[in-house]
């Protein structure tokens, strides 16, 4: 009776780390994926026009005001407890300010193609840090994802660094850094238990990133000019609302759901689209060395699809 009670125990709790993902869900990871890959096109676009500092800003200003009145309008505005602050100035000061501050200070030196694989690469950082801090054990189709993933990283990478002047090094230097900021962030939310990362909390997020953003552009800019700019616009428009908003939400989901490998597998997906676009957009070429780099990712971001569907069918065998 008491192993009875003991294996049910048992199965309760790993009932939630077996479930498998919906295709609703999969389908939102897909979008939000291609929503960022299409944003860096775009944040070229206006790091050509407007300061860096101030296109961070404003892209999280115009986020916060959207998420605020969505919480609100949808009951969801709530201020964060106690436990949910340090995930809340994590995501929003590491994740959101940090990375795209210096993501958008690396698009005045390197093409968008490539500079966005560099910053999306958070898999340097996460796969050791998963095992040394995490203590996580990888499994063997982690393990395909991720040597697929650094060996895509490789060869689309390493050529530009080698043969890049010191404009393109700093270039490079700041995508490595912002990729580090993020993948700090992995696994700050992999460690903190009990805080769901929703629409309540989003709004926080946003105004956590969006404050100490403006503060610093207008030391360092002064005021805004560039809104007197009208395409400037749709350029803010798709960076904020439609990119950070309604984007982070989803991307906050996956990050709580996956595994941190499976999550920064999956954020290749970014720089795909990015280079994809980029070679239409700004004629950025299209080189053997990428289109390997881009096809070893892509297979390292198909392992753990299949691994989600191999999930799916392990209850109907429980059942039988």
């Amino acid at each position: 009776m008491t192993g009875s009670k003991a294996t049910t125990r048992a199965a309760t709790k790993t009932t939630p780390a077996t479930k498998p993902l919906s295709l609703g869900f999969i389908a939102l990871c897909a979008m939000a994926i291609f929503i960022w890959g299409g944003n860096w096109p775009v944040m070229k676009l206006g790091a050509e026009i407007i300061p860096p500092i101030w296109f961070a800003a404003s892209r999280f200003a115009t986020a916060c005001v959207l998420s605020f009145g969505m919480a609100a309008m949808l009951g969801k505005l709530r201020v964060p407890d106690r436990r949910e602050w340090p995930v809340v100035i994590g995501v929003g000061l590491l994740q959101m300010g940090l990375f795209t501050a210096l993501v958008t200070a690396a698009l005045h030196f390197v093409m968008p193609g490539r500079a966005s694989l560099i910053a999306y690469a958070t898999a340097i950082w996460v796969v050791p840090g998963a095992a040394l801090i995490l203590k996580q054990r990888m499994t063997t189709r982690q393990w395909v994802s991720t040597v697929c993933g650094y060996a895509g990283i490789a060869i689309v990478v390493l050529p530009a660094v080698l043969h890049a002047d010191l404009t393109a090094l700093i270039g490079f230097g700041l995508l490595a850094c912002a990729s580090l900021s993020w993948a700090i962030n992995i696994i700050q939310i992999k460690m903190t238990r009990g805080v769901s990362l929703d629409l309540s909390l989003l709004p926080w997020q946003t105004l956590v990133a969006a404050v100490p953003l403006l503060i610093l552009a207008s030391v360092i800019d002064g005021a805004p000019r560039f809104l007197a700019n009208p395409q400037t616009w749709p350029i803010i428009a798709y960076t904020g609302p439609l990119a950070t908003a309604l984007t982070f939400l989803v991307v906050l989901q996956m990050t709580q759901r996956l595994a941190p490998v499976t999550v920064s597998i999956c954020m290749l997906g970014v720089p795909i689209v990015g280079i994809t676009l980029s070679s239409i957009f700004f004629h950025e070429s299209l080189s053997l060395d990428l289109v390997a780099g881009l096809s070893l990712m892509c297979l390292g971001m198909l392992v753990p699809v299949l691994r989600w569907r191999k999930r799916k069918t392990l209850p109907v065998a429980v059942a039988a």
